[in-house]
């Protein structure tokens, strides 16, 4: 009998199923489709040495017995056929469409079965070739080719969606198959389906069904791929589910040897996997992740995890090195919908174990909606100021600042706005700390400062009494070196008087930050820049900065010039911190002042200058310019 090569190919398929069985499996749908593939293809193969066999013995075999069997066979290469096809469009078509396609094509090959079954079959025998023919195996070539035919037109078309590996194994398949079918066709002698599908299994469970692909060869668990692939498809099926980050990357740069801290991973992963329900995945940088079906479980989970943290792993692999208690970061989120997807869940525990501030007092971090919400606002504005800045929607308003002694108005601040795309005006209280916290200000300061510049430039404010303008600089900017020569840059490109310049400076919190700022500030006053200190009485700048700053103003905040009008002891502390500082011989800005009354009682007090809603809140280039020569009378 002609049976060696469909026993060789057998043989090829069960040891594939064994090593598909023996390892512990992700629950990736396509490791379900290849073991189906591979059963329904070790199912043909074994029909294809049953039928060789009934042939061989017709006489001694029932005919309808003979002919179940042998057209069981041929129906079975159009089903091998479909599940290739289905396998294939496993990563083309979302959930929905999925379905649609796989019900379409499971009711052609219903239709050809039952067509097979029905149309005759003959059977040829001559002491050596062994095979069938007739209508019912032209109609089997007829679909498995058209089902082949389709899988290589969806891999062609569709190939750029594919898993890259996924596209060149079934190709490779598809075409193998093409050509033994062909050639069986041709010399019906040579029976070499059943082993060019068992190839095609080969191939695939090589490239990529190998289950300890998956598996972190150091650890056991599984790895960074296989999570990514699992909680895609959770979120395509719309499972939802919990996540445990554990993180031990303080522990990198501890004094444990990287293979001791290999070691205690696997004592690790080795007790996660004792806990029931759970996944267990090993990411980047002495991570474990852990996946709950819900939140109940997930709690179970971390309540018996912290509890064994609290005691020692061993070291040394022969349990002789001493041992280390360890205190991971835990990173929970207990709902997987408040992600919108398996890349964002790696993203937020990116995010949140750098921003910890939210972190509990037993190394926890929660992530709720709330907290993505904010995450996703702070990113949409931080584009939006980016667009801003790079489509020159960055505009510069300004805000008049009156003298009490000369009576009129002899400078201003200059207040960075953003022009939406609409027209609007983005209020600064909602892209300043962003800007802040992503360090965008710094981009923002310079262009304020080059636009003021301009202003100056284009405008000649001084023809108007005005001497000169206040612009601010951000705590970033004031730790960076190159600060003094960029702006002096600016200020040549432009032709500016320097002394047109004022700079605001705030408290920075690092000594370094204040030596680079000073020796900044004192490049800059050699060029004939003056500073102010803004935001005096709000906590963040003191006497002692004052002392230590080569400033030429200080300006109290609002709540400082407003604390004076309603409480006594702020009277006290502002009007002894005034004689303090006119004794230094620097000038006062007295900012937030809003009625007559105000305005007056601050000017007896021999505040230097007032700045203020009473006087006018920051308005654009044009109407400022409008303003100053209404008021100075110019």
């Amino acid at each position: 009998m002609n049976i060696q090569m469909q026993v060789a190919g057998l043989f090829i398929m069960l040891i594939l199923l064994y090593f598909s069985l023996r390892q512990q499996m992700v629950g990736l749908y396509s490791e379900t489709m290849f073991l189906r593939v591979l059963s329904v293809t070790i199912l043909c193969v074994c029909l294809d040495i049953a039928s060789v066999v009934a042939i061989v013995y017709e006489d001694r075999i029932p005919r309808l017995v003979l002919e179940s069997i042998c057209k069981s066979y041929v129906v079975s290469l159009v089903w091998v056929g479909f599940f290739g096809l289905v396998y294939t469009c496993l990563d083309i078509y979302a959930k929905d469409r999925y379905k649609k396609i796989l019900y379409g094509y499971a009711a052609v090959v219903l239709g050809a079965s039952v067509l097979i079954y029905l149309l005759p079959i003959h059977y040829y025998y001559d002491g050596e070739a062994v095979y069938t023919y007739g209508p019912s195996d032209i109609a089997t070539y007829f679909f498995a080719v058209l089902f082949v035919l389709i899988t290589l037109y969806q891999v062609i078309r569709h190939g750029d969606q594919m898993n890259p590996k996924r596209r060149s194994a079934v190709r490779t398949w598809m075409i193998v198959w093409i050509i033994a079918a062909a050639t069986q066709f041709f010399n019906s002698r040579l029976l070499l389906v059943g082993y060019a599908t068992a190839l095609g299994m080969m191939i695939l469970f090589f490239e990529l069904e190998n289950p300890e692909a998956n598996l972190d060869r150091e650890t056991g668990a599984f790895n960074s791929h296989a999570l990514l692939e699992y909680m895609r498809q959770e979120y395509e099926k719309d499972h939802t589910f919990a996540v445990l980050l554990i993180s031990l990357g303080q522990y990198q740069s501890s004094g444990l040897a990287i293979r001791q801290v290999e070691f205690v991973l696997r004592w690790i992963v080795k007790y996660l996997q004792s806990i029931s329900g759970i996944k267990v995945f090993k990411n980047v940088e002495r991570e474990l992740v852990v996946v709950c079906p819900d939140e109940e479980t997930l709690e179970h989970a971390l309540e018996k995890i912290k509890e064994r943290f609290e005691g020692a792993w061993n070291i040394e692999e022969d349990g002789k090195g001493g041992t280390v208690t360890l205190e991971p970061v835990y990173l929970i989120m207990p709902d997987s919908t408040v992600a919108r997807g398996a890349e964002e869940v790696f993203h937020l525990f990116k995010y949140f174990k750098v921003e910890n501030d939210k972190m509990g007092k037993d190394n926890t971090i929660r992530i709720d909606r709330e907290m993505v919400r904010e995450k996703r606002d702070r990113e949409d504005m931080q584009e939006r100021i980016l667009a801003a800045l790079t489509e020159d929607r960055i505009e510069v308003f300004y805000q008049p600042i009156y003298s009490t002694k000369k009576k009129c108005f002899v400078s201003a601040e200059a207040l960075v706005r953003i022009r939406c795309a609409d027209g609007s005006i983005l209020p600064p209280g909602k892209f300043i700390p962003v800007a802040e916290q992503t360090g965008l200000i710094s981009q923002l300061g310079e262009t304020v400062f080059e636009k003021t510049c301009r202003f100056i430039k284009e405008q000649n404010p001084r023809q108007y009494g005005i001497e000169y303008i206040e612009v601010n600089l951000s705590v970033r900017q004031c730790e960076t070196r190159d600060l003094a020569k960029t702006y002096i840059q600016i200020i040549q490109k432009y032709g500016v008087d320097p002394a047109m310049i004022n700079l605001e400076i705030t408290e920075t919190a690092s000594i370094l930050a204040r030596k680079i700022l000073v020796e900044n500030m004192q490049i800059l006053i050699r060029q004939g820049v003056s500073f102010s200190l803004d935001d005096f009485g709000n906590g963040q700048s003191n006497l002692n900065y004052i002392v230590d700053m080569p400033v030429s103003i200080v300006k109290f905040d609002r709540d400082m010039s407003q604390a004076y009008f309603e409480n006594k002891k702020a009277k006290f502390v502002m009007e002894a911190a005034m004689q303090m500082i006119h004794d230094m011989k620097l000038k006062i800005v007295s900012e937030g002042i809003e009625t007559r009354e105000q305005m007056e009682t601050i000017t007896e007090l021999g505040i230097d200058y007032i700045q203020g809603y009473y006087f006018s809140k920051p308005i654009p280039e044009k109407e400022f310019l409008k303003f100053i020569r209404e008021r100075n009378a110019f």
